[in-house]
């Protein structure tokens, strides 16, 4: 800084003047408690005679006795996590991405470590965490003169760490490498298990056990855990054995469209599978009958979080001639829940019983905003229920501007006519095929994609006044996450 103004980006001090007051060099570098510290700094200068002209100076100090940095690593990148939304956070999974140039790491993987830096006064304490999705790149391609320090050789790791943050507070994380010594971690212990094949996996935490269907890799069922006094049954349906239906399409040739019928999905991948996350994603056509349409699901586990966060995206790839477009779909027999419950944008609470409308041709009991922060079904008896915590929807077309839409809503619906009556909630984005009984067609232009993020819940009720308190807290979590704040 040269009389206040920083030159950070550059090494000139003067250009034209022959002196420069209020010069302030700032260098960042991990210090350690009470380390003997030697800083050397050279200043070259052209004089009037042209003459180049170099000075050095040494330092030598003493770091404070506390505040530093954890012994042996000898560089860091720091962010400072913001609690917004009033909900004291305990190890809430926070996700990020770390990149290093290459000369500064030997083993990025082997050598990262998270910390938590302690307010009061404690220093350090190591944070759980796990990393995947580790890459590189090589450097300046072969045959270029380019000497930009963007092309620089580097490493990189994605990352998902253990925060505690109180609520409305705020604690600084350190992501810490360069440390040739360090020693592989040894397994970090979790509640987080998953057996079995990736495609049918059993997935389970100290909330819940989920069963992946081995055909389409679609949620198949979830068990509540935690009490025994009187036991959930698993919810699911038994029609598809599907608990997540969908995504879904209905077109013109009068044929549904289900991921839950993938046998198998035509791409599945495992990004990331350790102590705190598991996270699969199945992708690929529409099976049977839309072959226009493609789509993916990923599902995300966590240690620690009584959810299951979902991705869905589906894009028309081509023309379709759609009498239906959905996503967001939780279904179960009908004798499991009594209720739907929801909170409207406005923060009220709102609840009906599972019963079809007066028209029987629709069969839904009411149609609910697509954007709520979160619906469910509930079993006010037995005092359970699952919902959905909506932490982002939204309908977008690169090719043209804007995803054809007809009546976007949640549908919340009665089954009865089937052999077996289920009762289910479904976001339509194009949604013709309820309103008018299955027409008219609304053709669907190519690029129109649908995206959602959101949340799985199963939940345990409270007593009255705090009935749907897990569910609200977890739509809090998912709706407004830990705000990432990264320092240089």
């Amino acid at each position: 800084f040269v009389d206040g103004f920083s030159h950070v980006q550059s090494a000139w001090i003067t250009r034209e003047s022959a002196a420069a007051k209020n010069v302030v060099l700032v260098a960042r570098a991990l210090w350690h408690n009470r380390e003997d510290v030697r800083i050397q700094v050279t200043v070259s200068a052209n004089g009037p005679d042209g003459a180049a002209k170099k000075v050095t100076r040494e330092f030598r100090a003493q770091a404070p006795a506390a505040g530093g940095g954890p012994e042996g690593w000898r560089r860091f990148q720091s962010v400072a996590l913001h609690e917004t939304a009033g909900l004291d956070r305990n190890n809430e999974p926070v996700e990020c991405s770390i990149t290093v140039r290459s000369e500064d790491c030997h083993d990025l993987g082997r050598e990262l470590r998270v910390f938590a830096y302690e307010p009061t006064g404690g220093g350090l304490s190591a944070a759980p965490f796990q990393t995947f999705n580790a890459q590189s790149y090589p450097g300046r391609p072969t045959g270029t003169s380019n000497e930009n320090y963007l092309q620089h050789p580097s490493m990189s790791l994605d990352v998902v760490f253990l925060a505690s943050v109180p609520a409305r507070g705020a604690r600084v994380y350190i992501i810490a490498y360069d440390n040739p010594t360090a020693e592989i971690l040894a397994p970090l212990s979790s509640d987080l298990r998953v057996t079995g094949p990736e495609l049918g996996a059993t997935v389970e935490n100290e909330s819940y056990r989920v069963q992946l269907d081995k055909k389409s890799g679609q949620i198949a069922a979830i068990e509540l855990k935690g009490r025994h006094e009187k036991p959930v049954p698993p919810l699911t349906n038994s029609y598809s054995f599907a608990m997540h239906w969908n995504p879904d399409s209905f077109a013109d040739n009068a044929q549904w469209g289900h991921t839950f019928a993938w046998n198998p999905p035509d791409h599945t991948y495992v990004t990331a599978n350790g102590p705190i996350l598991f996270r699969i994603t199945n992708r690929g056509r529409m099976p049977d009958s839309t072959p226009q349409v493609q789509t993916s699901v990923t599902y995300s586990f966590y240690a620690g979080l009584p959810y299951v966060k979902c991705t869905t995206v589906t894009e028309a790839r081509d023309p379709v001639n759609a009498s239906a477009i959905r996503n967001g779909e939780i279904v179960l027999d009908s004798h499991l829940v009594t209720h739907f419950v929801w909170q409207e944008k406005t923060g009220k609470l709102k609840k009906i019983r599972t019963v079809h409308g007066p028209n029987w041709q629709d069969e839904w009991a009411t149609r609910v905003d697509h954007d709520v922060p979160w619906i469910a079904m509930t079993n006010e008896l037995d005092d359970y229920g699952i919902g959905t915590a909506i932490e982002n929807s939204f309908a977008f077309n690169p090719v043209c501007g804007e995803a054809t839409t007809h009546r976007p809503a949640f549908y919340l619906y009665y089954h009865h006519f089937w052999q077996i009556p289920l009762t289910y909630f479904t976001r339509g984005w194009v949604y013709p095929f309820s309103d008018y009984q299955r027409g008219p067609i609304l053709p669907v232009k190519a690029g129109s994609t649908y995206v959602e993020k959101m949340a799985f819940v199963p939940f345990y009720m409270k007593d009255h006044g705090k009935r749907y308190q897990d569910m609200m807290d977890a739509s809090t979590q998912v709706e407004y996450p830990l705000v990432q704040r990264w320092g240089r």
